[in-house]
C-alpha cells in the first residue's frame, strides 16, 4: 500500500473544498457548463449520425427565457400533457410548445443523471431529440436555433429540496422560409 503525503491530502482536500464552494472543477469550467457542453456534444454527434440534414445554431441569448419556459413546461406536466424525461431512458417523445412573450419554443425537459458531465449520459436523449423534435424547428433552409440551459426550480412549498432541470428548447420561426412548424400528435 502506497502512502500519500500529508501535503498531497491537504492539496486534494483544498481542491475538493474549492469545488464544493464554487461549483468549479479544477479545470476552471463549472460543472453546469461541463454538463451543458456534454449535452451539446451529444446533440451534435446525433445530428452527424442521423439521416437528418440540418445545422444546430446555438443562441445563448435565448437562455434569458429558460426559467419562464421551464415554469410553463412544468404546468403542462402537472396537467398531464407531457413529462420530465430521464435522458438515459427516453427513446421517443413529442416536443411541447411553450410561448414566452411573443416567441414560441419547442421544449423538452430532462432530469439530471448522475454522470451528467459525460456526453454518453445524454446519448439516448440526443438521438430522440434529433429524430423527433429538433427537425420540426428548421428555418431558413436547414438551421435549428436552440438553447441548452440548466434551471434550478425551488420546491413548490418552499420547504423541499430544489431540483435542477436540463431545459432544451428550439425557437419557432413561424412565417420565415422553412419556419412553418408541424407539431406531431402527442403519444
Amino acid at each position: 500500500m502506497r502512502k500519500i503525503s500529508r501535503r498531497a491530502v491537504l492539496l486534494l482536500g483544498g481542491a475538493l473544498t474549492l469545488t464544493a464552494l464554487t461549483g468549479c472543477w479544477p479545470s476552471g469550467i463549472s460543472s453546469s457548463e461541463q454538463t451543458k457542453n456534454a449535452v451539446k456534444t451529444a446533440l451534435k454527434a446525433a445530428v452527424e449520425q442521423s439521416e437528418e440534414s440540418y445545422t444546430l445554431v446555438e443562441n445563448k441569448a435565448l437562455s434569458v427565457n429558460a426559467r419562464a419556459i421551464l415554469e410553463a413546461y412544468l404546468e403542462e406536466v402537472e396537467a398531464g400533457y407531457t413529462d420530465v424525461f430521464e435522458p438515459q431512458n427516453v427513446t421517443n417523445f413529442c416536443p411541447t410548445d411553450v410561448t414566452v412573450g411573443d416567441d414560441g419554443f419547442g421544449t423538452a425537459v430532462f432530469s439530471m443523471p448522475e454522470n451528467a458531465v459525460d456526453p454518453q449520459a445524454w446519448k439516448r436523449a440526443a438521438n430522440a431529440l434529433v429524430a423527433n423534435f429538433l427537425c420540426y424547428y428548421q428555418y431558413n433552409g436547414n438551421n435549428v436555433e436552440f438553447c441548452v440551459e440548466i434551471v434550478k426550480q425551488e420546491a413548490a412549498d418552499g420547504q423541499g429540496e430544489a431540483t435542477d432541470y436540463m431545459v432544451i428548447f428550439a425557437k419557432k420561426h413561424d412565417g420565415e422560409e422553412g419556419g412553418e412548424i408541424w407539431t406531431p400528435p402527442a403519444l
